[in-house]
C-alpha cells in the first residue's frame, strides 16, 4: 500500500508543478534578468546596447516547483499519517529547501531589478547558514542527530572526538552522544560543519550546471531516482525517518519532472538566429537550482549516505570542481606566479587564455558549447553521463559484497577521468590539409583534438576548410607547422595569413578578426596585415571617396548586452560563416585573374556532408549548397594548360586580325 501512496505522490507533484510553472510563466512575464556577465573570450560590451531581457526567459521556474514540493510534501505527511519524529524530519527537509529557494530568490531579485547579483561570497554565505541552520534544528530535535556514524567515528584522530565509547570505535553501529560528554560538542561542531559544506557545495554545483535549457533538471531527475532506490534499503519500522526521506526524493524528481516540459533543450543559441526555435519559455534561476541542490544534500546527510551523493552526482562534481580548480585556483595562481616565455619581451596584458588551462571555459559544459556542439545533442549527452553516474553511485550503495561497492567507485572515478580529460584533447587546434588522404589540390582545413586515427577512429575533429590550397605555403618551416596542435588564436592567424597569401582579402579579414582584441594585441604581425587587408577592402568598396553627413550619422546596429553565456556571441572556437567573407557591396569575393566560373562534378570532394568549402581556389570557381543549406563557393575547373592554350589561341588570332587590317589599311592610303 505505501508503494500506491508513493505513487500517487509521485503523479500529484509532477502535475502541481506542470501546473504552477506555467501559471508563473503567465503571471510573471517580465520577471527577467538583466545581469550582465561578460564571456571569457570576448571584452565587455558597451552598456548602451540593446537590453539582455529581451532574449532572457523569466526567472520562475524555481519558485513555482519549490511550492509544488512543499505543498504536495505535507500532503504526504497526512496521507502517510506520519508521526511526530516523521514530521519534524519532513519540516526540516522542506524548510531547508525554502530556505536554499530564499537565497536564490533574492539573487534573482537583484539581476532583474538592480541588473547585478548577489556576490560569491553572499551567496555561498548564504547557502551555508542554510545548512548549518538544518544541522542544528536535527541534531537537537531528533535523537538520530545526536548519534555519531561511520566512516567518521572511526578515524584516527577525529573518533575520540566524536564518540566516548571506545567499544563502538571500531564497529558499524551509531554510537549515541549526550550532553555533558566531550563528543557531544564535538559532534555538534563536525555534524554542523559536515552539513554545511556538502550543502553549500551541492546547491552551487546544481547552480553552476543550469547555464543550458533543461540539463540542470535533467541531472536532477535522475540523481532524485537513484537516493530514492538507495534510501528504500532503510525504510523500516527501526529507522522511522526513512519513509521520509524517500518522500524527499519522490518530491524532489516529480517537481523537475513537471518543470522540464518548460525548459526542454532545443538547438537554439542567441548568436544562431534563426537556426533553431527555443523550446523553453521559462528558466529555474538561481532560486531552482539552489533548491535542488540543497534538498539533495539533505537527503544524503539525512540518510547518511554523503559518499553516494559525489557519485550519483558525478556530473554535478565536475562542472562545480571545474570551475574551482580553473577560474579560482589556476587562473590566479598563473597570473602571479606564471611566465609565458613567449610574450616575456612585450608589455602588452596577456589574457588567461594563453595560459595552460585545462578547459576553453568553465563550467565544463561551456567548455564544449563554445567548441559549437549542438545544444540539445550536448544536454541529451550531459543527461546520458549524469544517468550512468547515478547506476554506478545505486551500484556501489546497495551491493552486498565489498568489492563490487569498490568496482562501482573505480569505474565512477574513471569516466569522471575520461570527461575531465577530454577538455585538454578538444581545446588544442592544428592546421592540416584536407583531404589529407588526397596527394594533389587539397585546401587547408582547421581540426581540434590530435591529428591520429586509430583502428579507423579519428582522434580529431574537422572544424573548417578555409579557401586557400597548401600552394600558399612557401617554407619548410610553414610546412612542417602543419598538424602540430597549437592554441585557437595561433591557428586563425595561420588560416587568416594563408588566405591573406591567396588573395582572399575577406576570408583573411573573417579569421583575424575572430581573435579577441587582447589577444591580437599579443600578435603585431598580424595587426599589421589586419590593417593592410582593411585598406584594400575599403579601397575595392570605393569607401574612400568623401560621405555624405547622413551617411556618417546613420544609425548602427544595437549590439546584445546583458547576461550571455560565453558561447551566445561569435567565438574564435567555431566556424566562420560563409556570410562572414562576402563582400555586401560586390558580392562573393573573387582573386585576381578569376573572371569566369567553370562547373565541374563535387561529388568526389564531399566531407560526409559535415562541413562546408565556402570558397574558390585561385583558378577555382563554382557555387555548390552545402547540407545545412548555407550557400558555398567551391569547384574545379578545367586543367589550367587547357586555360593556358584558349587564351594563346585568343591572342594569337587577335594578332593576326590585326596585321591584315593594318595592311589593308595601309594599301587604300596608296
Amino acid at each position: 500500500m505505501t508503494l500506491i501512496w508513493l505513487f500517487i505522490i509521485f503523479v500529484t507533484c509532477a502535475v502541481a508543478s506542470l501546473v504552477f510553472c506555467g501559471i508563473a510563466g503567465r503571471l510573471f512575464p517580465k520577471f527577467r534578468s538583466g545581469e550582465h556577465k561578460p564571456g571569457t573570450h570576448r571584452t565587455d560590451l558597451p552598456v548602451n546596447g540593446r537590453e539582455m531581457k529581451t532574449i532572457e526567459l523569466p526567472l520562475v521556474g524555481g519558485p513555482a516547483f519549490t511550492l509544488a514540493m512543499v505543498c504536495v510534501g505535507l500532503g504526504a505527511g497526512y496521507l502517510l499519517n506520519f508521526k511526530q519524529e516523521q514530521w519534524t524530519l519532513l519540516f526540516i527537509g522542506l524548510g531547508a529547501t525554502v530556505g536554499f529557494m530564499l537565497v536564490g530568490f533574492i539573487d534573482d531579485w537583484n539581476k532583474v531589478y538592480s541588473k547585478e547579483g548577489l556576490s560569491e561570497r553572499t551567496k555561498f554565505a548564504g547557502v551555508f547558514l542554510v545548512s548549518v541552520a538544518a544541522a542544528a534544528l536535527y541534531f537537537f530535535l531528533l535523537p538520530g542527530g545526536r548519534e555519531s556514524y561511520s566512516p567518521y567515528k572511526d578515524l584516527p584522530l577525529l573518533g575520540a572526538l566524536v564518540c566516548n565509547n571506545k567499544h563502538l570505535a571500531n564497529v558499524d553501529l551509531p554510537c549515541p552522544v549526550e550532553y555533558g560528554q566531550i563528543a557531544y560538542f564535538g559532534w555538534l561542531i563536525f555534524f554542523m560543519l559536515l552539513t554545511g559544506a556538502i550543502g553549500s557545495i551541492t546547491s552551487l554545483s546544481v547552480d553552476f550546471s543550469d547555464g543550458l535549457d533543461g540539463l540542470a533538471g535533467g541531472l536532477v531527475f535522475s540523481s532524485a531516482l537513484a537516493f530514492g532506490i538507495i534510501v528504500t534499503g532503510i525504510i523500516n519500522p527501526e529507522h522511522s525517518g526513512g519513509i521520509v526521506l524517500e518522500v524527499f526524493a519522490i518530491l524532489c524528481a516529480a517537481s523537475v519532472l513537471g518543470y522540464l516540459p518548460w525548459n526542454w533543450p532545443s538547438s537554439w543559441a542567441a548568436r544562431r538566429k534563426g537556426t533553431a526555435k527555443r523550446r523553453s519559455s521559462i528558466i529555474m534561476g538561481d532560486s531552482g537550482a539552489l533548491a535542488l541542490g540543497g534538498i539533495l544534500a539533505m537527503i544524503a546527510v539525512f540518510s547518511r549516505q554523503e559518499s553516494s551523493l559525489y557519485l550519483i552526482g558525478g556530473a554535478f562534481v565536475l562542472e562545480g570542481l571545474s570551475a574551482l580548480v580553473q577560474s579560482r585556483l589556476m587562473t590566479r595562481f598563473f597570473r602571479r606566479k606564471l611566465k609565458v616565455l613567449r610574450f616575456a619581451n612585450t608589455s602588452a596584458f596577456v589574457p588567461h587564455t594563453e595560459f595552460p588551462l585545462p578547459f576553453l571555459a568553465t563550467p565544463l559544459h561551456c567548455h564544449f558549447d563554445l567548441l559549437g556542439w549542438d545544444r540539445r545533442r550536448l544536454v541529451y549527452g550531459a543527461w546520458a553521463l549524469g544517468a550512468c553516474f547515478a547506476l554506478l553511485g545505486v551500484m556501489a550503495g546497495l551491493a552486498p559484497l565489498s568489492w563490487e561497492r569498490y568496482l562501482g567507485r573505480i569505474l565512477a572515478l574513471i569516466l569522471a577521468s575520461i570527461i575531465w580529460s577530454s577538455g585538454s584533447w578538444s581545446k588544442r587546434y592544428f592546421v592540416g590539409e584536407h583531404p589529407a588522404e588526397r596527394t594533389r589540390r587539397r585546401r587547408l582545413a582547421l581540426y581540434y583534438g590530435y591529428p591520429y586515427s586509430i583502428m579507423g577512429i579519428n582522434l580529431y575533429h574537422l572544424v573548417e576548410i578555409i579557401e586557400a590550397s597548401e600552394d600558399v605555403i612557401e617554407t619548410p618551416a610553414e610546412d612542417i607547422a602543419l598538424w602540430q596542435r597549437m592554441n585557437i588564436f595561433d591557428a586563425r592567424s595561420m588560416l587568416g595569413l594563408y588566405c591573406y597569401r591567396a588573395g582572399y582579402y575577406p576570408a583573411a579579414l573573417a579569421q583575424w578578426t575572430r581573435i579577441p582584441e587582447s589577444n591580437r594585441a599579443l600578435r603585431p604581425e598580424i595587426s599589421r596585415l589586419l590593417a593592410e587587408v582593411d585598406t584594400r577592402i575599403a579601397l575595392e568598396k570605393q569607401e574612400t571617396q568623401p560621405m555624405r553627413r547622413d551617411q556618417i550619422m546613420r544609425e548602427q546596429e544595437p549590439v546584445l548586452t546583458g547576461n550571455l553565456p560565453p558561447a551566445d556571441l561569435p567565438n574564435p572556437h567555431e566556424p566562420v560563416r560563409n556570410e562572414e567573407k562576402i563582400d555586401e557591396h560586390a558580392g562573393e569575393w573573387t582573386p585576381l585573374g578569376v573572371q569566369q566560373t567553370y562547373p565541374h562534378d563535387l561529388s568526389n570532394d564531399n566531407d560526409e556532408g559535415q562541413q562546408q568549402v565556402t570558397a574558390p581556389l585561385r583558378n577555382e570557381q563554382t557555387v555548390a549548397s552545402s547540407s545545412n543549406g548555407r550557400s558555398s563557393t567551391l569547384g574545379y575547373v578545367a586543367e589550367t594548360h587547357s586555360l593556358v592554350s584558349l587564351s594563346t589561341t585568343s591572342s594569337a588570332s587577335s594578332t593576326r586580325w590585326g596585321w591584315l587590317a593594318r595592311l589593308l589599311h595601309a594599301s587604300s592610303k596608296k
